[in-house]
């Protein structure tokens, strides 16, 4: 007997979507579906978690700035050339803002960079993605929108977390913690700019303008550090660590993203990205030998549990995006 099976009865793999162009909203035929979206966030995610161990083993034979520098002047390269020039166009009052969202980019990746040598790979993930948490006490503060239950919750499980993960026997908190610490302040402000931004720029342009700027700071930044005897210096396991991270956890992971928040919400966003310090925790171990200690690890897990509380809650009244399109690091 033959069974008939209607289109219609099927689930959807496409859905209506809406892309920009020029600045301009404008409608697409068809958009895919939305858990393809979020499958394709959850490798970034997973990309961006495994740059943490890397970026622990490139830091300990280049210089802070000259691994950034390197890797984002590769990123750049790739965007700017791979990018039809048309796509790149727009008033230079956007190229202005977009550069400044770009300078406080650079300034998250300086201080989780140069804290990533002085403290663990995992670590730094999952103080990192305490952006997430911070990003609805900024838009409290900033924009007037006192945060809700749920995001207050997450706040607390992250705090009691973060001095689990980060204090000492003699309850300080390492050199290295406190950078980390600014980075996800950094991040969290860029989280709220981009959201305030988005919808006016296109995509593309939007991205390149902030991946230039945190190459050229870097380079400039690198000078003291001798860059060019470093990279001289620096074996070819070193290089294709840096090209690999340019390739993924930048170039990738920001077309993916710049592509994907049109076709999910972002609370879906947030979730997905949580993933992040779980995969740079598991890669950590993997190939940098990084056993937690049981405070440290049950720290972890409440910062984990806070960013989680406070995704659940999260709507687009809070923040359209909870990440910038290329995404970190």
């Amino acid at each position: 007997m033959l069974l008939r099976f209607r289109a219609s009865a099927l689930p959807a793999l496409t859905v209506p979507s809406r892309r920009f162009y020029h600045g301009r909203v404008v409608e697409d035929a068809r958009g895919p579906h939305p858990l393809v979206a979020d499958l394709a966030l959850l490798a970034v995610a997973g990309f961006w978690g495994l740059t943490f161990p890397l970026g622990k083993i490139v830091l300990a034979v280049l210089g802070p700035f000259t691994y950034l520098a390197v890797r984002f002047t590769i990123g750049a390269l790739l965007i700017v050339t791979g990018t039809p020039s048309d796509r790149l166009t727009m008033a230079w009052q956007r190229w202005a803002q977009a550069l400044g969202v770009g300078t406080v980019f650079f300034l998250g990746y300086a201080f989780q960079t140069v804290g990533l040598r002085l403290t663990t790979a995992s670590k730094t993930a999952f103080i990192t993605g305490l952006s997430t948490v911070i990003v609805p006490v900024i838009s409290a503060v900033w924009l007037r929108r006192p945060p809700r239950a749920g995001v207050l919750a997450g706040i607390l499980l992250a705090s009691g977390g973060l001095a689990l993960l980060t204090l000492t026997e003699a309850v300080a908190v390492q050199t290295g913690d406190w950078l980390v610490l600014g980075c996800a302040v950094c991040f969290a402000f860029h989280i709220v700019l981009v959201g305030r931004l988005a919808r006016a720029i296109e995509p593309l342009a939007f991205a390149a303008a902030q991946v230039v700027p945190v190459g050229l700071f870097s380079t400039l930044a690198a000078v003291p550090e001798r860059p060019l005897l470093g990279l001289v210096s620096a074996g070819a396991a070193v290089w294709a660590m840096i090209v690999f991270m340019a390739a993924t956890g930048t170039v990738f992971a920001m077309l993916v993203q710049t592509w994907a928040q049109r076709y999910t919400t972002p609370s879906h966003v947030g979730l997905v990205f949580t993933f992040e310090p779980v995969a740079a925790a598991l890669a950590a171990y993997l190939i940098l030998g990084e056993v937690p200690s049981a405070r440290q690890a049950v720290g972890a897990a409440l910062i984990l549990a806070g960013i989680l509380a406070s995704e659940l809650n999260l709507t687009p009244r809070d923040v359209r995006h909870p990440r910038s399109p290329e995404g970190r690091p």
